[in-house]
């Protein structure tokens, strides 16, 4: 059964009705009982007249009640149109009740109530548009700007114009992580208000002036927080490149100073991405992500003042990533990834001591695609996981068969820091030792000093683990992660790879010599075997061996080869007469003489 809905004060639900009513019924109930006893001792006439005196009076009073009772309901009914708008969410509104009776406290408490919810409607209103930590206004609040700027329409009916710049505060997730999130708040604080002071804003009271929803407000700059360590600086009518330019200097030029804050020095930088409107695009989201897009290019650039401006190539990029996105996953599960071997050769005797296993991409369109165009994807993504299992796998497997046939040979196996985040990860390469029963000590697993320098106390317990069961530990790329010596030192590691941008100078005097001595040095002081890696010449392995290293790889010897084409060159080599004039030559340093047809090859 449907409900009907009530009519709140109309016809018999109306207070002043019921008064009238109950009146009017006791009024006649006690008119009976006076007139009863009057008609047995009076005329009809004095009756008659008695009873239109009673009538009139109790008209009379009648009205008197319905006067009063609309003087009741009338304050009430007003409080009701109050309470209606107010539920409406009109709070802007006036309580006209102001009188002594209840009704008139009951007017005052509402208007305390509705002057409590402006002030709380403007606070949530203020959390919802403002950030807590900065004071600018949030991510909701650009997104509201944004569009209301870029559907502006000038005079002359062009669309509106301007730029958006994208600003990244680069160190602060490190001030985080090592003072905590108090320091990193003050200092994101101060950040923003040195960029404020900056930027065409001006100051903070402008820019939140800037940023309200006033029409002629969305003319003028506003600066933004987006996100934890991001910024946004909305420009209208900015779009001259050399006007962008300025305003991004100055914004690097605020914090060249450093910030201190809470008795420290810090000095952090900024990458800038800066989009335009509408020549890149007229959607404020599109136009956003463009200018995050640019940000993003920025962060990699070696300048002190990073900024870029969007290019349309930018795009192209990010669709070749998604391509290549789908690609790795779709390797994953059809196993299209192969594993390729480079030999490493003693530089004592020249004899093979291992290989270092490499992965390929073999794919069904492209072919074989080297590791440089899809690592970095799949570190972005973590797939880097999934095909690192996969090389783990195939390499101990392989591993296992040449020595299971006589031919044992040690393999090193790349790990990237997604592994090493595992924390079963040593356990998972135990467990495949086990598996195809690998002696642990033909497996090598090389991490880079990166990785060794990211979380040293984890690092070191797989480390630990690992070595316990025979397997070594290669540092691999050094010279080039900036760590911390005294950290890397105090890790257990047995190889140390001396990294292939030294070995370009090698062969002649001059730093690259002279640095790659001191870190093979290194290398032997810690009992470490040295490897010296990305030779191609014969002047950088007569160098690498005069110098003291152990093993030598590159592509003198040979570039990565599959299993198969490795067995035929590691045969083709034992019986290479070109071995031993390379042992002679390179131990009396005369490089010159092997004829670039004298290099190694599988024939």
């Amino acid at each position: 059964m449907a409900w009907k809905a009530v009519r709140y004060g109309i016809g018999t639900n109306s207070l002043g009705f019921r008064l009238t009513a109950i009146y009017i019924a006791l009024a006649g109930i006690c008119l009976a009982l006076a007139t009863i006893p009057f008609l047995s001792e009076h005329s009809v006439s004095d009756v008659a007249l008695h009873m239109n005196m009673a009538i009139a009076g109790l008209i009379g009073t009648a009205i008197l009640m319905a006067l009063m009772s609309r003087r009741l309901t009338g304050p009430i009914r007003k409080l009701t149109e109050v309470a209606r708008k107010v539920a409406e969410g009109h709070l802007n509104v006036k309580v006209p009740v102001d009188c002594s009776c209840e009704i008139g406290e009951l007017g005052a408490s509402m208007r305390t109530m509705v002057a409590r919810l402006q002030a709380s409607t403007t606070e949530i209103s203020e959390l919802a548009n403002h950030d807590l930590v900065t004071g600018l206004p949030n991510r909701n609040r650009l997104q509201t700007l944004l569009e209301r700027q870029t559907g502006l329409v000038g005079a002359d009916g062009a669309p509106a114009s301007g730029s958006v710049f994208f600003i990244d505060v680069l160190e602060l997730r490190k001030v985080n992580d090592r003072f905590g999130h108090e320091t990193s708040d003050q200092l994101l604080k101060t950040i923003a208000s040195l960029l404020v002071a900056a930027s065409p804003c001006k100051s903070h009271g402008d820019n939140l002036r800037s940023s309200s929803s006033e029409d002629d407000a969305l003319r003028e700059p506003v600066l933004a927080r987006f996100g934890g360590t991001e910024l946004v600086l909305s420009v209208p009518d900015l779009t001259d490149p050399d006007g962008i330019a300025s305003v991004a200097r100055r914004l690097h030029a605020a914090l060249a100073g450093g910030v201190k804050v809470g008795g420290r020095q810090f000095h952090p930088s900024i990458a800038i991405g800066i989009a335009r409107y509408p020549q890149d695009s007229a959607s404020a989201i599109k136009v956003k992500q463009y200018a995050a897009l640019a940000c993003n290019n920025s962060i990699a650039l070696q300048e002190t003042e990073r900024t870029v401006l969007f290019q349309s190539w930018m795009i192209e990029v990010i669709k070749s990533r998604e391509t290549m996105e789908r690609d790795l996953r779709t390797a994953i599960a059809d196993g299209h990834f192969e594993v390729y071997y480079q030999p490493k050769v003693s530089a004592h005797d020249w004899t093979v001591t291992g290989v270092e296993a490499l992965v390929r991409l073999n794919h069904p369109e492209r072919g074989l695609v080297g590791p440089g165009d899809f690592i970095e994807i799949a570190e972005m993504t973590g797939l880097i996981y999934d095909i690192g299992l996969i090389v783990l796998e195939e390499s101990i497997c392989q591993c296992a068969e040449w020595h299971r046939a006589g031919q044992s040979t040690e393999v090193s196996i790349n790990v990237s820091i997604e592994q090493f985040r595992n924390t079963e990860f040593s356990n998972l390469v135990i467990s495949i030792l086990n598996e195809h029963e690998c002696p642990a000590d033909l497996v090598t697993i090389e991490i880079t000093e990166t990785i060794a320098h990211t979380n040293i106390v984890s690092v070191s317990d797989h480390i630990k683990v690992l070595r316990a069961v025979g397997v070594r530990i290669a540092i691999d790329d050094f010279g080039t992660g900036y760590s911390n010596l005294a950290q890397l030192t105090g890790l257990k590691f047995d190889i140390l790879k001396v990294d292939r941008s030294f070995v370009s100078g090698i062969d002649s005097e001059g730093k690259a010599r002279e640095v790659s001595r001191a870190i093979i040095q290194l290398g032997k002081n810690l009992g470490c075997r040295v490897v010296v890696e990305g030779t191609e010449t014969p002047g950088q392995v007569a160098a690498a061996a005069q110098l003291g290293c152990d093993e030598i790889q590159g592509f003198f010897f040979s570039k990565p080869m599959k299993r198969s084409d490795f067995d035929t060159w590691k045969q083709l080599r034992a019986s290479n007469p070109v071995r031993n004039a390379l042992d002679s030559i390179v131990a009396g340093g005369l490089t010159k003489i092997i004829p670039p047809q004298g290099r190694l090859t599988a024939g």
